[in-house]
């Protein structure tokens, strides 16, 4: 192994290739290489099956990143004009670039990304280069800085164009660009499963995925879903370099990296690929999502389990990842799947590859030290395939040439790149004449395929509503599932369509929680009576599931007080679970914060006839609600009954959230005040709702522990101690016998293990922490998410459970 002190030279493409390791049953060889190729960051295939590449050429051409606004980027294809497996031909389509980084086709022109702005470019005169451009969004990059910009265009199953590090999605309309606000969804890179599925990830974070279609839950603005969107599904972080990487940003940091300065974790993953195609390879690689990371200088497999709605991501490999490379210089930052079936992976291949903008004095000194600097203007293609790999014969066909029945029957292919262009090009290419083949496909045929065909239906405006109507009952849940979500626009009033659906709501059981999912979240078309009946129904049964309640509660925007009172009358709730206290809980707290004074009066009303489990769990979620309102109570028209009811534990704090004509604030009252100031509350209230969700079935709603799980929290110096030392438990877990109190607590008395959470967002880390911290008799100052996050960066490195030794030997250590 090199030493770490090491100048690192460049390599040629022949040397670097012999640097690689690569899992065993792939090949790698080399497709492009400068000076065809120079600083890719992207590459995408058109229909013709050229190969487009996005150079960034000005990116950080020296230490200090002098330059780097200079318009040196670039948009090329290369073609293979001799067969022989490399690329031998570029064309310049754009030219005069600042910073590109993101590409898109049309068929007659293509999107291209600066780091700001979004263009459309087009051939006006048949040469092969864009010589026309019109501006599509000035503003589409964002803040300009390389790491933090817009990326992505990539075409979702509903026919927007998604993208990674924003909050907006893209649809063409003839001539008109329509830009429309989403869910914020990663940094670099975004890939898609052929369900429609988005993947993306966070340079720290290497693997997140959406559970539900775009757009379903920001729905509410009073209620904000902790699961469904951005769901963290790899819990390992770990890396496995193959030689010394000190030349990392954080390398200083104890536990970044091992004792041969190895990175432990990622820190730069990036650019998900989702492995679709099923020619060649083995069946366990279908549906694989492969991450790159640079500063690692390797890429990791991650298998993707599907459990009903839900994504599991699973290590590939023990200890060693897909591929890495002894050459400090690769750096992968994409891939694409091949007309021919080979995955192509971009090497940027250079030494600097964090922005100016981060990096730290440890950094520049080991990016000098070991030249790093120097050298720039490289790039490579390789093309990675698996044993028994047969390249095409003849010469890629022209895609946009064949006839609509043929690009039908292309999206049943095996090889992605046919599907894809397949679907792009009936879409764009209004190929209104395909109707009768797409309806048959989205009859019968593979399933993925029958959705897409659905969707191209839909785009086209071709779609008819009988043919959803059908398929409402088909046999595969996922068929069905679109097919409701392509409903909602017929306003569901349709008596077909309201039958359909209850005799659906019949047959909801656990095993078909997929359309369940779907049933809730289309509920927002249903008339309101529907509405509520359905979401009651399908919550009654299967409320326990995190995702369907969010999928409810997102949906109902403005009906909850509806819900709450076909709740208090439908027998399915009268029993005692702990999902129905939570449901009503946040039922409640949704109900005060939206502060509509004539609704609350109703339902203090109400609450007086309410007896049992139900009343106190509706009065909790209200009066937790309510102490974040204190500084601005609610203005109310008379002082409700139930307020008179001061044995409620309830109540006191519910009076505190409101005002009314003639209110009188005892002295007593103003001296109780609770500690934390209302963006403190918030957070208490927030993370109730987390604790409720993640922690209540080994804690105990009241932190009093439970045998045989977890113990105690109330009282617990664990949680009203160092606060760095309750986020580290929640980063990292804990594991062995642990003291609450005195009382040592261990196996068979509870669970040998508390898992880390650290898929959460920091945001919920923070809010379950203030929560805890403030309950059950305990009061703190509310806890940053910047004190978790940067606890996160910290202790890079930790991919085990702490010990409660290891763990409070770390913390005597610190100031």
């Amino acid at each position: 192994m090199k030493s770490s002190n090491e100048p690192s030279l460049p390599k040629s493409p022949e040397e670097e290739k012999a640097s690689f390791e690569l899992a065993e049953g792939f090949n790698i060889e080399l497709a492009a290489a400068e000076p065809l190729v120079e600083d890719p960051v992207l590459i995408n295939f058109d229909e013709k099956g050229r190969m487009w590449v996005v150079e960034m050429r000005a990116y950080m051409p020296n230490i200090d990143g002098t330059g780097e606004e200079e318009p040196i980027g670039r948009v090329s294809y290369l073609e293979d004009v001799d067969g022989d497996g490399e690329f031998d031909k570029r064309t310049t389509y754009a030219d005069g670039l600042v910073l590109p980084r993101a590409l898109y086709f049309y068929q007659d022109g293509v999107l291209i990304a600066e780091n700001i702005p979004l263009w459309f470019y087009e051939d006006t005169n048949g040469d092969g280069k864009g010589d026309k451009r019109t501006l599509v969004d000035s503003t589409y990059g964002g803040n300009g800085l390389p790491e933090h910009s817009a990326n992505g265009l990539l075409l979702g199953l509903d026919n927007w164009l998604y993208n990674a590090k924003s909050k907006y999605r893209y649809k063409r309309d003839g001539d008109k660009w329509i830009k429309e606000e989403t869910e914020f969804r990663g940094q670099w890179g975004i890939a898609k499963d052929d369900f429609g599925k988005l993947y993306y990830n966070y340079n720290w974070s290497q693997l997140h995925a959406d559970l539900v279609p775009p757009n379903y839950f920001n729905r509410n603005p009073n209620y904000e879903s902790s699961s469904g969107i951005d769901q963290g599904l790899a819990v390992d972080r770990s890396i496995y370099p193959i030689h010394p990487t000190p030349a990392v940003n954080r390398g200083y940091i104890p536990g970044v990296l091992d004792e041969e300065k190895r990175l432990m974790e990622f820190t730069s993953a990036c650019a998900p690929f989702v492995s679709r195609d099923k020619k060649y390879y083995k069946s366990d690689f279908y549906g694989n999502v492969l991450v790159c990371e640079p500063a690692g200088n390797l890429v990791k497999r991650n298998i993707i389990t599907e459990n009903g709605n839900y994504l599991d991501a699973e290590i590939a490999y023990d200890k060693k990842d897909f591929l890495a490379s002894s050459d400090d210089r690769f750096r992968p930052s994409h891939m694409a799947s091949g007309p021919d079936g080979a995955i192509y992976l971009v090497d940027m291949y250079r030494g600097i590859s964090q922005h100016k903008a981060y990096m730290t004095d440890y950094l520049r000194e080991q990016t000098l030290n070991k030249g790093l600097e120097k050298s720039i203007h490289l790039g490579r293609i390789w093309k990675i395939t698996p044993d028994g790999f047969k390249s095409p014969s003849k010469p890629t066909e022209d895609l946009s040439t064949q006839k609509s029945e043929k690009l039908v029957a292309y999206l049943e292919h095996p090889l992605s790149w046919f599907r894809d262009n397949s679907q792009r090009l009936l879409l764009q290419q209004n190929r209104t004449d395909a109707k009768k083949s797409l309806v048959k496909l989205a009859k019968k045929g593979e399933v993925s395929a029958r959705i897409t065909a659905l969707w191209i239906l839909e785009g086209l405006k071709i779609l008819d509503k009988d043919l959803c109507l059908a398929l409402l009952t088909d046999k595969e849940p996922k068929v069905q599932a679109n097919a409701l979500r392509l409903l909602e626009p017929a306003a569901f009033e349709h008596q077909k369509i309201r039958a359909s659906v209850q005799n659906i709501l019949h047959g909801i059981n656990t095993d078909n929680n997929i359309l369940a999912l779907q049933i809730l979240l289309s509920s927002t078309s249903f008339d309101e009576s529907f509405a509520i009946k359905t979401i009651s129904h399908v919550l009654a049964q299967n409320g326990s599931d995190l995702l369907l309640r969010d999928a409810a509660l997102t949906a109902l925007n403005n009906r909850e007080f509806a819900l709450i009172k076909h709740i208090n009358s439908d027998p399915d709730w009268d029993a005692v679970l702990d999902f129905k206290q939570i449901i009503l809980e946040q039922l409640s707290g949704i109900l005060v914060k939206r502060k509509n004074s004539k609704e609350l009066a109703a339902f203090f009303e109400l609450m007086q006839s309410v007896d049992g489990w139900q009343k106190e769990a509706f009065l909790m979620g209200a009066s937790l609600q309510a102490l974040s309102t204190e500084n601005k109570p609610i203005s109310l028209e008379e002082m409700p009954e139930i307020f008179k009811q001061d044995k409620l534990s309830t109540i006191k704090n519910l009076k505190r959230g409101f005002k009314w004509p003639g209110k009188i604030i005892t002295e007593a009252e103003e001296t109780d005040r609770i500690k934390l100031d209302a963006d403190g509350m918030k957070q208490f209230v927030a993370g109730r709702q987390t604790f409720l969700t993640y922690c209540v079935g080994c804690h105990g709603s009241d932190g009093g522990g439970m045998k045989r799980f977890a113990p105690p929290l109330a009282g617990s110096e664990w949680v009203t101690g160092n606060p760095d030392r309750l986020a580290l438990i929640l980063l990292h877990g804990i594991e062995g016998a642990i003291t609450v109190k005195g009382k040592v607590y261990d196996t068979p008395d509870i669970l040998p293990v508390m898992p880390s959470h650290a898929s959460l967002p920091v945001q919920d880390m923070a809010n379950v922490m203030t929560y805890i911290r403030n309950e059950w008799g305990h009061s703190s100052e509310p806890i940053s998410p910047r004190t978790v996050g940067m606890l996160r960066l910290t202790s890079q490195g930790k991919v085990v459970p702490w010990t409660p030794e290891e763990l409070n030997a770390k913390m005597a250590k610190k100031p």
